[in-house]
C-alpha cells in the first residue's frame, strides 16, 4: 500500500520547533552578553512574527541589535533544525516504522510556500525520519491539485483543507491526525468518512 503523510504538525511537532529556535536565540545572547533570560525572551517574542518572518534572517537581526556575530546566532538556530528528532512526534516515528516492517511504501507529501523549499529540506534532514521515506514532494500547489494519481493512496494530514480535498479525489481512505496543541486541530470536519485519530499507534496498517 501507498501512503502519502504531510510532515509539519502531523509527523514533526512544529510549533516546537520554532519554540526551540527562539530559545536557541536567547541563549546564545545569555552566554555572550551575561544578560537575563527574560529581558532577551521579551525582545525576541515581541518581534518575531512566525507568519511572516524568516527566523534564519531574524536570528541574524537579532544578533547585530545585541552587538553579536549574526553567524553565530544564525548557526546556533541552524544546529537546532539540524538535529531535530526530539521534534518528530514519537508515535509518528514507531508508525512509520510499522509501515516499513509491513512492507508498505511511504511517501512525504508536504506544501510550503515558494521561498521555503529549502528550509523544509533542511527540517525533513534533520528530522532523522529520512530512513523511512520512498519519496518526498514539496509543493507549493495544494496537495489535491497536483499531477497524480490518487486513488491508489492512502493519505494522512492535519490540515482540514487538504483533507477534505484529497478526499474530493477518491483515495483508498483519508486519515486525519489531531494533535491536541495544533491550532488546526480545533477546526471540525463535517465529513465522517475521514477517520479521526490522536495518536498514530491507534491505526491499523
Amino acid at each position: 500500500m501507498k501512503y502519502y503523510i504531510d510532515f509539519d504538525n502531523t509527523l514533526y511537532e512544529t510549533a516546537k520547533l520554532t519554540t526551540c529556535m527562539l530559545d536557541a536565540i536567547c541563549k546564545t545572547v545569555v552566554e555572550k552578553l551575561g544578560k537575563e533570560y527574560s529581558e532577551i525572551d521579551e525582545y525576541v517574542k515581541a518581534n518575531f512574527n512566525s507568519t511572516t518572518d524568516n527566523i534564519f534572517t531574524f536570528a541574524r537581526e537579532t544578533g547585530s541589535y545585541y552587538g553579536i556575530d549574526p553567524d553565530l546566532v544564525e548557526n546556533n538556530v541552524k544546529a537546532v533544525v539540524d538535529n531535530g528528532n526530539n521534534i518528530v512526534f514519537e508515535d509518528a516515528e514507531r508508525f512509520l516504522a510499522r509501515l516499513k516492517e509491513n512492507g508498505h511504501e511511504v511517501h512525504i507529501l508536504t506544501y510550503i510556500p515558494k521561498t521555503n523549499q529549502e528550509y523544509q529540506m533542511k527540517k525533513l534532514l534533520g528530522s532523522g525520519l529520512m530512513k523511512y521515506f520512498d519519496t518526498i514532494t514539496i509543493t507549493s500547489k495544494y496537495k489535491f491539485l497536483l499531477d497524480m494519481d490518487y486513488t491508489q493512496g492512502i493519505y494522512i494530514d492535519d490540515d482540514p483543507r487538504d483533507l477534505n480535498g484529497l478526499y474530493e479525489k477518491n483515495p483508498i481512505k483519508v486519515i486525519r491526525i489531531r494533535k491536541p496543541n495544533n491550532k488546526r486541530s480545533k477546526i471540525d470536519i463535517d465529513n465522517k468518512n475521514i477517520e479521526e485519530y490522536v495518536s498514530f499507534d491507534d491505526i491499523e496498517v
